[in-house]
């Protein structure tokens, strides 16, 4: 079986757990695009068979979340399973005080990631140092906010949804956007609602994924277009080789003689393999 799964991660989770769960139920191998942290529920999208293969052209999706964000408290890990290191007062807002803050965040910002994330630090996860209690610095890096909204302000909890690009961490946002009210905060609920075009609504528990449920990989890429080859230039682009086309530069899904092989990338009219299928 090779394809992708929409997986609805429970809260208290971890990613690896729900992928266990679905390994276990379906008796196959795979992996997932996109960690949530255990605190986190929503979208996973689950990859088995063949079809991991195809995860790093799902990087440019925007993720769509809906976060609650209490003020007043901020967490060493920026949510609510962290020890609080700094209290400060919350002031009064109205809701189109927190929206012009909101809007300053949207585009490309310089975001410092949580102290508790998996990036690596001098060759080592930031979690482990930050856990080992040793000192060390995470460097700024530039994300995109493609659109961050208000959903309710309730005295010192606010809850927004935001679509966000690649290496963007909703938690830093979420400290950012206190900071700029004149206060601190951390997230109580973080929920992934959208990966691209595909939704929450559409997926499933765990525990109730059904091998009926796959997603072909030529589905999943749905934002590629569609290329056909075949005979000696389908099997020339199987070996390897490059094929004239006269479409346009990009990737494609590649069928050769009506049969899904992988994604191609065509430059200057010549299509050159990117990613295949293993053949069997």
């Amino acid at each position: 079986m090779d394809g992708f799964l929409l997986i609805d991660k429970p809260e208290g989770w971890p990613s690896r757990k729900a992928m266990n769960v679905v390994q276990r139920r379906l008796r196959v191998r795979g992996g997932y695009e996109g960690t949530l942290d255990p605190f986190a529920s929503g979208l996973l999208l689950v990859g088995v068979g063949r079809a991991t293969r195809f995860f790093p052209f799902f990087a440019h999706l925007l993720k769509e979340y809906v976060a609650t964000l209490k003020l007043g408290e901020e967490t060493d890990t920026l949510d609510v399973e962290g020890k609080v290191v700094e209290r400060a007062d919350v002031p009064v807002l109205s809701e189109e005080e927190v929206r012009s803050v909101l809007r300053m965040f949207v585009g490309t910002y310089e975001q410092i990631p949580p102290r508790y994330s998996a990036l690596k630090v001098k060759g080592r996860r930031a979690y482990d140092l930050a856990r080992r209690g040793e000192d060390f610095n995470v460097r700024p890096r530039k994300v995109h906010v493609e659109s961050l909204e208000l959903i309710s302000l309730e005295g010192d909890t606010i809850t927004f949804r935001c679509s966000v690009g690649r290496g963007t961490y909703v938690r830093a946002l979420g400290r950012d956007i206190a900071r700029a009210l004149g206060t601190v905060g951390h997230l109580t609920m973080l929920r992934r609602t959208a990966i691209g075009d595909f939704r929450v609504e559409d997926a499933k528990h765990p525990d109730e994924v059904e091998t009926s449920d796959l997603i072909s990989p030529e589905r999943a890429l749905y934002w590629m277009d569609a290329l056909e080859i075949s005979g000696r230039e389908g099997r020339l682009f199987l070996n390897g080789g490059r094929v004239r086309t006269r479409t346009g530069d990009g990737l494609y899904r590649v069928f050769v003689d009506g049969e899904f092989v992988g994604v191609g990338r065509v430059v200057e009219g010549l299509l050159k393999p990117e990613r295949l299928l293993p053949r069997r």
